[in-house]
């Protein structure tokens, strides 16, 4: 079941709506509109959580991310 979420970045570009799926507690696949450009290292927030987590993207593929969640040190 996909989520809706929002990628931030650490720049002051606005946030970039997404589709979450896939997510497991080690990351998840995002589904970006065309043309967007998401960063190496990213916040991603999930509607409905209330934890916003850092991730790292591991793989690109057209309209897709995927990230890996970084774990708290």
């Amino acid at each position: 079941m996909a989520s809706r979420g929002e990628i931030i970045v650490d720049s002051p570009s606005p946030a970039v709506e997404c589709r979450v799926s896939n997510l497991t507690i080690v990351g998840a696949t995002l589904t970006v509109p065309a043309g967007s450009v998401v960063p190496d290292a990213i916040t991603l927030a999930i509607a409905g959580e209330f934890v916003m987590r850092r991730c790292r993207v591991v793989w690109r593929r057209r309209d897709q991310v995927g990230v890996a969640f970084e774990m708290p040190v």
